[in-house]
């Protein structure tokens, strides 16, 4: 073990802080040398002593390792500057320059080992380079192109660029970081070049995206750069004439095939405050990469801003909405950023990144998602959005206000609009069933939360942009966007597999459940009219209506007051036959359900003096003790009246009442028919089978009531985690949560009241109907959609979200069935779906690639910029790039060959490829070996 070996190890750190040999000079190469030994290198890893000369000599090349030397008593750090090394730009390595130009005495780099000043030469020879160029060639970037005394080494400025990728470090933190390698004690600091090495960076971040994007490769060089030009587009998606045939050339079964998923969403995180200006700190992109150009969007908000107002929600109050025009705050110049990406894939779009001004506008989201739809986008697209609602009402006329140039060519009936799954449930029952991807056709298993995960990813870097320039923020994300996107491309084979793995797993299982629970309908006749109804639906789902949708139970479910009113009207008629003592108003149904709102109030005040805790005040202890009156009173007179109608109850409360404990006002047993039934045997069955019917309804309204306190729970956590900042939002907001774990906590509590007296009345009614649409709730239930074990597509959900529908005798029973054959329906067709998105995209990645590499070949075969052909060897230079680059991607090419071949090759269609809408989707006859298990008949409705 290591800690056994811990003062070892120690041992051997120490023992390096002195000389192994003292004496003299190690020798070069192993040439003798009688200089004395007193430097030894670092960075090299010898732990040898070496004279002035030779440290000089070893380390003309070398001359940013890291030197100390020996005092006679102890290691103290040097620089090869002070031992006297030059260094020669312009020539080859031990060529002596005629002329040599001295360069600044304070010239500083800045490098992965730490802030060095170096004594360095430029060629003055006739045929001497600029001095910036000479800087580049070996490697060293300068801060300034006229007269430089700062530069950094290329190796530093790309280990701090995949840093910010990974880590999302700053600028602030490397520099400084580099400053305390060089000295951490604050006894000879470097000298300071952080603002010097922020403009470095950011030309640095620039000038690889040009280079990576082939600019230099192309005639009109970076000055030819258009929109969309320095994006990594995603290789999965339909991008026409690259990776998907002629529109018109694909069969009209197969169109759907070749959409195009793109999501739409705001992040709040990447704001940006109030520093410096676009005058003075311009953007090098200009609106080429992922952000739009400024200069036209800002154009665009000038002339529209006032002539598009964001609508009135019809749906529940979104924070989109809601909070359009409250986000930002003092000192804020851009609230946040609105980015329109690929849903399947979550990749950026190219040009669909927006700074938002004050909220979530329409405007401003129109801007991105027209933009998205121009640039290289097939006519089908599925936009998803978490209001498209409200949003899409009226994009069609906000499309016709704008400019021409700003509108899509795609036609109004080939978008089809959705809600991204996570979001679906926070929106009304009619959003829920029209924008849902489990319900809509030909999506395959696509949620649209893919802008969430990209946030994810992203907000890393808030803290270091949100005070950057307007155009350094514009370009650092414009760079974090691009790596994004890149990782997603080289890992897009392996993730492809594991997906296409599941799809045809679980399709199988889908396909099998649903193929067998139609088979157990015993009603066969049900079935074609269902297949019709959902077909209908699937064609048009805005212009059937509520009553045409299949997956709205048509049944009424019966509430609380509505079990009242059937019991109050059956009374009516009971009573209209039968003599009545005028003097008893209450009727039996009023006694059970006043007898279960004094059990609520019970368990409401027996909560209330468990939340006392051991120290109540007197004021409390008076409150609580006024209540108990009140409720005793209460009690007594409720058993006045159930004694006229369950006479056993007021024998067994006598029974009860022999024990000299007092008894508390809320333990008090009530005795309904449901605690009489465990030990009375003549049960009067009108009563009992009264509070059944009472219990019931108020066990499906108490389970409602649970559901939407979890979904407005569910929601908070989304805020606080997204948005909520500082100790006294989180104090509040925690608050809030608190409440509604009250409420949660509640419901739970009624709940088991009614199931357990349900169970308790089962037995002597005979009468376990509760059973089919409720089941026992226990704290593990009560969880939120998203936090089930799976989603809907693979049916692992909590009951309490499955029974919705409250079983009303045979109509309601094949309510249920209907929609719950609508469900595994649609399940079983989003995974075949699913298996052909992933073919198909398997083939466009594959495609994509092919193309990417003939263009560099082509690249190759010219000879680059033309503004920059006359530097001498710079057309071997961008051809040698070219061909690296087109060997990059056939490499890639075929390494996704050999992942996808390990793909599972036998997945027949299960859906009828005729889209036949009178026809079955699923291949019976496939599965009949494994659907023995169904063959027994259903069981009946009655």
């Amino acid at each position: 073990m290591w800690r056994d070996r811990a003062d070892i190890y120690l041992a051997e750190l120490l023992r390096l802080e002195a000389p192994r040999r003292i004496g003299s000079c190690a020798g070069l190469l192993g040439r003798s040398c009688e200089g004395d030994g007193q430097y030894q290198c670092l960075t090299c890893f010898d732990d040898h002593l070496y004279c002035q000369s030779c440290t000089i000599s070893g380390h003309a090349e070398l001359f940013l390792h890291r030197i100390q030397y020996w005092t006679g008593h102890f290691f103290w750090k040097t620089t090869l500057a002070e031992l006297g090394l030059r260094v020669q730009l312009g020539h080859a390595p031990g060529e002596a320059c005629c002329n040599p130009f001295p360069g600044d005495p304070k010239f500083t780099v800045i490098d992965l080992d730490g802030i060095y000043r170096i004594n360095l030469d430029y060629c003055n020879c006739q045929t001497a380079q600029p001095r910036d160029l000479q800087l580049l060639r070996r490697r060293l970037y300068p801060a300034t192109s006229v007269s430089p005394e700062t530069c950094a080494t290329f190796r530093c400025l790309e280990e701090f660029q995949i840093l910010s990728f990974m880590s999302k470090i700053s600028a602030y933190e490397f520099y400084w970081g580099l400053s305390r390698l060089t000295d951490n004690t604050g006894t000879n600091p470097p000298p300071n070049r952080y603002q010097l090495f922020l403009r470095m960076i950011r030309q640095w971040r620039h000038l690889k995206l040009v280079k990576r994007m082939g600019r230099g490769n192309e005639p009109s060089g970076r000055a030819g750069t258009t929109v969309n030009d320095l994006v990594v587009k995603c290789p999965c998606c339909p991008q026409p004439g690259i990776n998907m045939p002629d529109i018109a050339s694909i069969p009209p079964e197969k169109r759907w095939l070749y959409r195009l998923f793109l999501a739409i969403d705001a992040n709040f995180r990447l704001k940006r405050l109030t520093v410096s200006s676009r005058e003075r700190d311009p953007a090098l992109n200009n609106g080429n990469a992922y952000f739009v150009e400024e200069t036209r969007f800002a154009a665009f908000l000038k002339t529209y801003e006032k002539r598009v107002a964001d609508e009135t929600s019809s749906c529940n109050k979104h924070d989109a909405l809601e909070l359009a025009n409250i986000r930002g705050g003092k000192g804020t110049d851009s609230s946040g950023v609105g980015a329109v990406v690929c849903s399947r894939h979550d990749m950026k779009r190219g040009s669909a990144v927006v700074n938002l001004k004050k909220g979530e506008k329409y405007l401003f989201m129109d801007y991105a998602v027209c933009m998205a739809l121009l640039l290289n986008a097939p006519p089908d697209v599925v936009l998803s959005y978490d209001i498209i609602c409200q949003w899409r009402k009226k994009f069609g006329a906000r499309i016709a206000m704008y400019p021409e140039w700003l509108r899509p060519p795609q036609p109004a009936n080939s978008i089809t609009y959705l809600i991204p799954k996570f979001h679906l449930p926070a929106h009304i029952a009619p959003c829920r069933y029209l924008f849902s991807f489990n319900w809509t056709p030909e999506v395959g298993r696509t949620d649209g939360e893919a802008p969430e995960r990209g946030w994810a990813a992203s907000n890393g870097a808030a803290a270091s942009t949100k005070e950057m320039g307007p155009g350094s923020r514009l370009d650092t994300l414009d760079d974090h966007f691009g790596d994004q996107n890149w990782r997603k491309v080289a890992c897009m084979p392996g993730q492809l597999l594991k997906k296409i793995k599941d799809a045809v797993k679980n399709r199988e299982e889908q396909v099998v459940g649903f193929v067998g629970f139609e088979m157990s309908i015993e009603d066969p006749a049900a079935i074609p009219q269902w297949r019709v109804a959902v077909h209908k639906w699937e064609r048009d789902p805005h212009g059937v209506g509520p009553k045409g949708n299949p997956f709205i139970p048509l049944v009424r479910q019966l509430s609380d007051a509505a079990v009242r009113l059937q019991l109050a009207e059956e009374e009516a008629t009971r009573t209209s036959d039968v003599y009545v003592d005028t003097m008893l108003v209450h009727f039996e149904s009023c006694m059970t359900c006043t007898g279960e709102l004094i059990n609520s109030i019970r368990a409401r005040l027996k909560k209330e003096v468990a939340d006392l805790g051991n120290h109540p005040t007197d004021r409390q202890k008076a409150n609580i003790q006024q209540k108990c009156n009140c409720l005793r009173r209460r009690i007594e007179a409720w058993f006045t009246i159930q004694g006229v109608y369950m006479p056993a109850s007021t024998v067994q409360r006598m029974t009860l009442a022999t024990s000299s404990t007092p008894v508390q006002a809320y333990d008090v047993p009530l005795l309904l028919p449901s605690a009489l039934a465990c030990i009375q045997t003549d049960l009067d069955k009108l009563l009992a089978n009264m509070e059944r019917r009472l219990r019931f309804g108020r066990a499906q309204d108490t389970l409602g009531k649970i559901r939407e306190h979890i979904l407005v729970r569910g929601g908070m956590y989304r805020v606080k985690q997204r948005e909520v900042r500082g100790q006294a939002m989180v104090t509040r907001a925690a608050t809030v949560l608190n409440r509604i774990d009250g409420h949660i906590e509640d419901g739970f509590q009624a709940y088991q009241r009614h199931w357990n007296a349900l169970e308790r009345l089962a037995v002597p009614l005979g009468c376990p109907d509760h059973r089919i649409s409720l089941r026992a709730l226990n704290k593990a239930d009560m969880v939120n959609i998203d936090d089930s074990d799976g989603s809907e597509g693979r049916r692992t959900l909590s009951w309490i979200w499955l029974a919705n529908v409250n079983l009303a005798g045979s109509a309601g029973l094949q309510d249920a069935l209907r929609i719950e054959w609508c469900k595994s329906r649609a399940r079983a067709r989003r995974y075949q779906e699913e298996t052909e998105f992933l073919r198909v995209e398997m083939e466009r990645y594959l495609q994509t690639l092919e193309s990417d590499a003939a263009i560099w070949r082509s690249r190759a075969a010219g000879e680059g910029a033309e503004c920059t052909r006359h530097i001498p060897g710079f057309v071997e230079g961008a051809r040698a790039y070219a061909l690296r680059q087109a060997a990059i991607k056939e490499t890639m090419h075929g390494n996704a060959r050999v992942v996808f071949s390990r793909a599972p090759g036998d997945y027949p269609a299960v859906i009828d490829a005729t889209g036949n809408p009178e026809l079955d989707y699923l291949d019976v006859t496939r599965h009949v070996d494994t659907l023995s298990m169904y063959s027994s008949p259903a069981p009946s409705a009655e």
